[in-house]
């Protein structure tokens, strides 16, 4: 199970909230395997390459800043996420085929091959955080590639306060470890 610290999952939800009406989308990178640094990424999608509610393209001289800094600092790239205003936490057909490079190419290994892609879906409330793993098609007869959905360990980010209320009742007093 995916271990997300709920730092992390709180502050792609929060660009995504501000981000609205359009896509938010960004960067999670790790140290030793374990996500600590949310990169908000410009959405340069639509006309005027100020973001669309419908898809999210990343500003590419963002994307080199940060490899490079993943370079100079052992950092690794843990995630690539972004928002959906309207549909559930799921890659459309369009995000599968921005995996790949050149865009669709699903014979090929994705353009960040071990790398999670997290979907913040503001539908409902509150917001759904999913993780998926994007692989290429298994045979040229299929026309999509393997999604495979990551389940994230909830308890590392969901809020505390309900189990805390109810424990408070049950017992008198909140217990801490």
């Amino acid at each position: 199970m995916l271990k997300i610290p709920r730092a992390i999952v709180e502050e792609m939800v929060a660009h995504a909230r501000e981000a609205m009406p359009n896509e938010a989308c960004g960067m999670v990178h790790a140290q030793g395997g374990v996500p600590f640094e949310v990169h908000r990424v410009k959405n340069i999608a639509g006309d005027e390459k100020s973001g669309s509610p419908f898809r999210y393209e990343m500003d590419p001289m963002q994307q080199l800043r940060l490899e490079a800094q993943r370079d100079e600092t052992g950092e690794t790239l843990f995630a690539i996420y972004h928002s959906h205003v309207g549909s559930e936490a799921r890659p459309s057909p369009t995000d599968e085929r921005q995996a790949f490079f050149p865009p669709g190419e699903f014979d090929r290994d994705p353009a960040y091959p071990n790398t999670f892609y997290i979907l913040v879906s503001l539908a409902s409330e509150p917001p759904e955080v999913r993780a998926w793993r994007v692989l290429k098609r298994t045979s040229p007869d299929e026309t999509r590639p393997v999604v495979i959905e990551e389940p994230i360990e909830r308890a590392r980010w969901w809020p505390q306060w309900p189990w805390r209320c109810w424990m408070r009742r049950w017992t008198g007093r909140l217990r801490h470890r």
